[in-house]
């Protein structure tokens, strides 16, 4: 038995069985709904409301990069949020290239690292993760107190206890790495995992963590940015409700979503695709909004972020295209005159640390 729960395990972590669930799910999700009414509800949307719904989101980008760079440049990393900017937008375009919800988080530490120590840059997006996270149980708890489904009190004693989890979490890390360092005083001399470059970089991470106590100006900046971030998401939910020509509460989406977002840490599909659209949909009708309606705000949330994900494509065409371009007048031999003009047109887009880095590679 134990094998067979051993296999089982095995084929669900295999690439091959997420793709098979994510097309399985979405295929299910389908014929679930009306998938033309749905679709025909975008046709007859409110432009004016669509567009704000569109801004709303950009500003929460906006909040979700101060929420990150709050924290890195807290920890005393001086580098500027056109250069923070432009790395976030590459990790929109990232995740919906390679569809995974830490793929963004894992570029970031790779590349930002590169430049800043990649202690520092994991431990920002480790606590920018906390404060967005923290944000939205706030949040969901204030949704919770407004609802009036059968779940009422579930759903407030549930987020009630995911924001107390969050705050517990915040504490923690703060004090990680002296209990880390007492852990290792007690290990007997000899062994080898004390020495270990694994354990070195664990505690050059908590040890960042643990500079947060210094910034509290910084930590509390990021919270608030998390907190507002979520805050205008769900503003923007309920404004493209009102695009379709139906008023959804911000406190529904505020409940419903973060329920649905749970299914993306589920590792049975790529990034939750199929079932985190299936998951809302049920959450939304359980809130008596029609399937058509919350079929196509399912559908939102999945696009919702493209506009900004191909800006972050657009970036990293513009590095890749100074890249080239430096590569090509080295040759040539005609690096100062041929490339003031490239560098004019592009300033607007790539950012001065990148361009440092592309001209030492």
């Amino acid at each position: 038995m134990h094998s067979l729960f051993a296999l089982i395990r095995r084929g669900a972590r295999h690439p091959a069985a997420r793709v098979l669930v994510t097309l399985a799910a979405f295929a299910i999700f389908l014929h679930s709904i009306d998938l033309g009414s749905a679709v025909s509800r975008f046709s007859h949307l409110n432009f004016g409301w669509a567009l704000l719904a569109m801004v709303l989101a950009g500003l929460s980008v906006v909040a979700s990069i101060v929420e990150w760079g709050a924290l890195l440049r807290g920890l005393g990393k001086r580098i500027g949020w056109h250069y923070l900017g432009a790395w976030y937008m590459k990790g929109l375009f990232i995740n919906q290239v390679l569809p995974a919800g830490v793929g963004s988080d894992a570029v970031r530490a790779v590349q930002v690292g590169r430049s800043v120590g990649h202690g520092p840059v994991i431990a920002s997006l480790v606590g920018s993760r906390m404060a967005g996270t923290l944000g939205m149980a706030f949040w969901g708890l204030g949704g919770a107190l407004l609802s009036s489904t059968v779940f009422h009190t579930t759903d407030v004693i549930g987020f009630a206890a995911f924001s107390g989890a969050m705050l517990t979490a915040w504490g923690l890390s703060m004090v990680a790495e002296q209990a880390f360092a007492r852990i290792r005083g007690r290990d007997p001399e000899g062994r080898s995992w004390r020495t270990h470059r694994a354990t070195e970089r664990f505690g050059a991470f908590l040890r960042s963590l643990a500079n947060f106590r210094g910034v509290p100006q910084a930590v509390l900046l990021s919270i608030v940015a998390g907190g507002v971030g979520w805050g205008l998401n769900l503003v923007s939910m309920e404004a493209f409700s009102r695009a379709l020509g139906y008023d959804i509460s911000w406190g529904v989406f505020a409940v419903a979503l973060p329920l649905a977002l749970v299914v993306t840490f589920i590792p049975i599909s790529a990034n939750g695709i199929g079932i985190r659209e299936g998951v809302l949909v049920l959450l939304l009708v359980q809130f008596h909004v029609p399937v058509a309606v919350a079929a196509a705000m399912a559908l939102f949330v999945d696009f919702q972020l493209l506009p900004f994900a191909a800006a972050g494509g657009v970036v990293h065409l513009a590095e890749a295209t100074v890249r080239s371009a430096y590569r090509r007048l080295f040759q040539c031999g005609h690096m100062g005159s041929v490339l003031g003009p490239a560098h004019a047109v592009l300033h607007w887009v790539v950012a001065p640390e990148a361009m440092v880095e592309i001209s030492r590679g």
